[in-house]
């Protein structure tokens, strides 16, 4: 409870600040949704019918989906989101990070949005909360698009790589060092997990943007309560998946890429050489080109432009 009041006491008191400053205001289409523990920002944009909702890797922000917005908005009603704790999704003094909290919010969010049969992407450590809810909730969710998501058992070892001297899971303290530290890790998080160095001050100046505004980072809650133990996974998986891996990822250069087929084994798996840690992000038109020929193999046959 302390850790979770540390996380939460400034965005809390910043909340109205926040709701109606650069938070609300840095792009058209962004709204915020209370679900009591956290206020969800999210942004609606696109002109299709067809829904696609992104869920942010942090300290991916809203404001780092421009261009995808516009080179997607035409064929999808697009749906971004900041996780609980992340970015200007404020959380509470009383907000849960772990699995089954992360997947509850989720669904509660979709819900309200009345979306139904939607293609989520989610990122890394997020797409685990991906899985759990597309098996529980398939009406919301008719597909997933998967990105850096390895077997749990991989993302553990990997999370050992990120903090080799178990800082992070130090509760209290993490949260404490994490509030200063922020600012300086950033980039030299965007330095190991990006594809294309050139990309590095472009990422990282739309993170300082959004934490000189008052954006969080709550990843040593996230590491302590939603990444541990057993993998919480169901045994079984029904929705249509693509893994997309980014192979210039250096934080996961000793990741088994192919486990992440050991969850779901009937998914598609592609790699992108070009690209690091997102992706979506760092390669957008690679990457559209994937999901539409994943969405929709059968026009792409035939030669039917989407």
């Amino acid at each position: 409870m302390i850790s979770e009041a540390i996380d939460g006491l400034i965005p809390s008191l910043r909340k109205q600040k926040t709701i109606s400053g650069y938070a609300k205001r840095s792009r058209d289409g962004i709204q915020f949704m209370d679900l009591g523990s956290t206020l969800i920002r999210y942004r609606i944009a696109g002109e299709g019918t067809q829904i696609l909702v992104f869920e942010t890797d942090p300290p991916i922000v809203i404001e780092h989906y421009d261009y995808l917005v516009n080179l997607l908005g035409k064929n999808y009603k697009i749906v971004i989101f900041e996780p609980p704790g992340f970015g200007f999704s404020i959380p509470s003094m009383r907000l849960d990070y772990c699995f089954q909290s992360s997947v509850t919010l989720t669904e509660q969010f979709l819900e309200k949005l009345n979306i139904c049969s939607a293609i989520l992407v989610a990122p890394c450590v997020l797409g685990y909360g991906a899985i759990s809810l597309a098996q529980k909730r398939p009406d919301l969710i008719s597909h997933l698009v998967l990105s850096q998501v390895p077997s749990w058992n991989e993302m553990l070892k990997w999370k050992v790589t990120r903090d080799p001297k178990g800082l992070l899971s130090k509760p209290v303290l993490s949260q404490l060092l994490l509030k200063t530290l922020k600012k300086k890790r950033t980039p030299l998080w965007f330095k190991a997990s990006l594809g294309d160095p050139s990309l590095v001050e472009q990422f990282n100046n739309l993170a300082q943007q959004a934490y000189q505004h008052g954006a969080t980072f709550n990843l040593a809650s996230g590491f302590q309560k939603l990444l541990i133990g057993q993998s919480p996974l169901p045994r079984k998986v029904d929705t249509k998946t693509l893994f997309v891996w980014g192979e210039k990822d250096s934080s996961h250069c000793n990741t088994c890429k192919k486990s992440s087929l050991q969850m779901i084994p009937h998914a598609n798996l592609v790699r992108i050489p070009s690209s690091g840690h997102f992706p979506e992000l760092e390669t957008p038109d690679i990457f559209a080109s994937h999901l539409e020929t994943f969405v929709y193999p059968l026009k792409q046959a035939d030669g039917i432009k989407i």
